[in-house]
């Protein structure tokens, strides 16, 4: 697992995946505009935000500013909170989204392509399982803390 942890977060192996999308983004502003994306088009707030990605809230602001900056999101006043301001992903941020999903599915396609097509069926469920395990002891974990 740390060899897998490793190597995906390699600044080479970004670097190629951005080169390939043709997309000047960072990881993090990347995966800021990725978990907006899976808001489907409802805005999200940066608190919101820093919750689901575990980091603080002022780095989700300078990283969502940046993002607004290139065009790639836009803040939206919260009809229920005038204090509060939703963030949501643009047409461009999307085009953006999609070229990295798109860059990293043909690098992990690659990567199995020596697989039998059983052999990446089977890997995808089990992996799809583990990373829902995973992700349901956090969730877990988070809700007895709160």
């Amino acid at each position: 697992m740390r060899l897998f942890f490793q190597t995906m977060k390699r600044p080479q192996r970004w670097a190629a995946v951005t080169a390939q999308a043709g997309v000047n983004i960072d990881r993090p502003a990347a995966l800021i505009l990725h978990m907006l994306i899976a808001h489907q088009g409802r805005p999200c707030r940066i608190q919101d935000l820093a919750i689901q990605l575990g980091i603080e809230a002022p780095s989700v602001t300078r990283k969502t500013q940046e993002l607004e900056q290139a065009g790639y999101l836009q803040r939206i006043p919260d009809p229920l909170d005038k204090r509060a301001i939703g963030l949501k992903v643009t047409a461009s941020g999307r085009n953006v989204g999609s070229r990295l999903w798109k860059a990293q599915r043909q690098a992990m396609r690659r990567a199995l392509s020596g697989w039998p097509t059983v052999e990446r069926q089977e890997f995808i469920a089990l992996f799809q399982r583990f990373s829902n395990d995973l992700a349901g002891q956090y969730l877990d974990l988070a809700s007895r803390q709160t």
